[in-house]
C-alpha cells in the first residue's frame, strides 16, 4: 500500500504537540547537523596556530565535511527503500558521533581532516532518510508545518555554529567544540532507533523497478524538480555565501569582538526558525486553497536581496542588526516551501530528490564563498554578488510559478505518474502509523 493511497488522518487538534512527539528526536538531530557546518568557522586561528598550518588549510575542514555530503548524498538516497528510515538515521547518527569524537581526540591535522569527512559520510547517510520520513509520513494538512520544523531545526543549527563553536572553545578548548557534538549524537542515537521501530524497508514488491543509475538522475529530468533545483542553487549561493562574511563585514566597520559576532548568530537563529515554521504554516493554506510554493518563492527571494544589500552596506550598526532577521525570516520560509516543493515534485525517488536538494546546497555554499572571496571591498562584492545570484533566482522561480498555473491539475503534482513503476512512493502502513 502507498502512502498516497492511504487515507491521511485529519490534522491533529494539537499539530505542535503531535508533530514533536513523532518527530522531535530528528530536529534535535537536524540541529546538529546543521551546526556542524560552521562549527569549525570560528576555530580557524585557533586550530591554526595549534598545528601551525596556515588558516586557508584549516578552513579545508568546511570543504571536505559539505563536499562528502554533496558527493556521497544522493547515492544514500537510494538506499532509502532497500534499508528504510531506521537503519539509515541510526548509522548516520553513530558515523557522525565517530567523526566528531575522532576530531575532539586527535592531535594529528590530517585525522582532523579524515574525521570531518567521517562526520560528513554520516550527515550523508542520515540526512535524505530524515527527510523523506518526514515528507512520506507527515498528515496532508501538516505536512508543509512538519517540514517547516525540520528545515527551522537545521537551519537553526546552521546560524548557531558560530556562536556554538566560539563559546564552547573559549570556555573548554576547541577540542570540546566537536567532543560536545559526538556525545549528543551518541545519546540521540539508541533513542531514534526506538523511536522509528516502525520505519521499515520497503517491501521488494513495491520498490521502484527502474534501474539505480536512472533513479539517480531522474531529478534533473527537464521539469519543474530540476528548475527548483536550479533556483536553490542561486539562493544558498547568495544567501550562505554573504552569511559567511557578513560577522567580517560588520567586525570591520564596529569593531566588533567574537562574544558580540555570537549575538548576531543569535538573531539570525531566531529569524531563520520563526520563518521556516510560518513559510510552513503558508504551504499548509496555499495547499488548501489550491495553491503552491510557487506563489511566494519569487516574494521571499525579494525580501532577502534587499535585506542583504542593506545589512552590508549600512554604516548604521542598529539598521543592520534589525534586518538580519527579517533577511533570515525570509530564508527559512523559502527553504521550508522549496523542500517541500521538491518531495512533492519527486513520487517515487523522494529520498534521492532531497539527497540532491542538500548536494545543491553545499555545493552552492561553497560556490558563494569562493566568489565573494574576490575583490578588495568586501561589503560590495558581497551585496553585488548576491543581487545577482538572487536576481537570476527570482527570475527563474517567477517563471517556475508560470508554468506550474499552466500545468494541467491531474499532472503537475506528478509529472511522471505515466510510469507507475517508478513514480509512486511505496512506504507499509506500519510505517506512516
Amino acid at each position: 500500500m502507498t502512502v498516497d493511497q492511504i487515507t491521511q488522518p485529519a490534522a491533529p487538534s494539537r499539530p505542535w504537540a503531535d508533530l514533536t512527539c513523532r518527530y522531535g528526536l530528528l530536529y534535535v538531530l537536524l540541529f546538529l547537523f546543521g551546526a556542524e557546518m560552521y562549527l569549525v568557522a570560528p576555530l580557524l586561528p585557533t586550530i591554526s596556530d595549534d598545528f601551525g598550518v596556515p588558516t586557508t588549510h584549516v578552513a579545508a575542514l568546511v570543504t571536505v565535511y559539505v563536499i562528502v555530503q554533496a558527493v556521497a548524498g544522493p547515492f544514500q538516497g537510494l538506499a532509502y527503500p532497500i534499508l528504510g528510515a531506521r537503519t539509515l538515521v541510526v548509522a548516520g547518527s553513530l558515523t557522525f558521533a565517530a567523526g566528531n569524537i575522532l576530531a575532539a581526540v586527535t592531535d594529528h591535522f590530517a585525522v582532523l581532516t579524515l574525521s570531518r569527512a567521517i562526520a560528513g559520510l554520516g550527515v550523508s547517510l542520515a540526512g535524505p532518510a530524515i527527510w523523506a520520513w518526514i515528507a512520506n509520513t507527515a498528515p496532508e494538512e501538516v505536512r508543509g508545518t512538519a517540514v517547516g520544523a525540520a528545515m527551522g531545526s537545521f537551519a537553526v543549527g546552521q546560524v548557531c555554529g558560530v556562536p556554538i563553536g566560539a563559546f564552547v572553545a573559549s570556555a573548554a578548548g576547541w577540542h570540546w567544540s566537536f567532543a560536545v557534538m559526538g556525545i549528543s549524537a551518541v545519546l540521540a542515537a539508541p533513542l531514534l532507533h526506538f523511536a522509528l521501530k516502525h520505519a521499515r524497508p520497503t517491501p521488494v514488491a513495491d520498490r521502484d523497478t527502474a534501474p539505480q543509475w536512472k533513479t539517480l538522475l531522474r531529478a534533473w529530468h527537464p521539469g519543474l524538480l530540476r528548475g527548483t533545483l536550479l533556483v536553490t542553487f542561486g539562493f544558498h549561493a547568495a544567501n550562505l555565501g554573504a552569511y559567511t562574511f557578513l560577522s567580517e563585514i560588520l567586525a570591520d566597520k564596529h569593531h566588533l569582538d567574537v562574544a558580540q559576532l555570537g549575538y548576531i548568530g543569535a538573531l539570525s537563529g531566531a529569524g531563520m526558525f520563526v520563518g521556516a515554521v510560518a513559510g510552513g504554516r503558508i504551504a499548509d493554506h496555499l495547499r488548501r486553497r489550491g495553491r503552491t510554493e510557487y506563489t511566494v518563492l519569487p516574494l521571499w527571494l525579494l525580501i532577502v536581496g534587499a535585506a542583504i544589500a542593506v545589512a552590508v552596506l549600512s554604516n548604521q550598526l542598529w539598521l543592520s542588526l534589525a534586518l538580519v532577521p527579517v533577511w533570515f525570516f525570509a530564508a527559512g520560509a523559502f527553504d521550508t516551501n522549496q523542500q517541500t516543493a521538491v518531495a512533492r515534485l519527486s513520487p517515487g525517488f523522494t529520498a534521492v530528490a532531497l539527497a540532491w536538494n542538500l548536494s545543491v546546497l553545499y555545493a552552492a555554499a561553497a560556490f558563494g564563498v569562493w566568489a565573494m572571496s574576490a575583490g578588495t571591498h568586501r561589503a560590495g562584492s558581497v551585496s553585488g554578488i548576491a543581487g545577482v545570484l538572487l536576481l537570476l533566482a527570482f527570475v527563474g522561480a517567477t517563471f517556475l510559478g508560470v508554468r506550474q498555473r499552466k500545468t494541467p491539475p491531474s499532472t503537475k503534482d506528478r509529472e511522471d505518474e505515466a510510469n507507475p513503476t517508478s513514480a509512486v512512493d511505496h512506504t507499509s502502513e506500519s510505517e506512516v502509523r
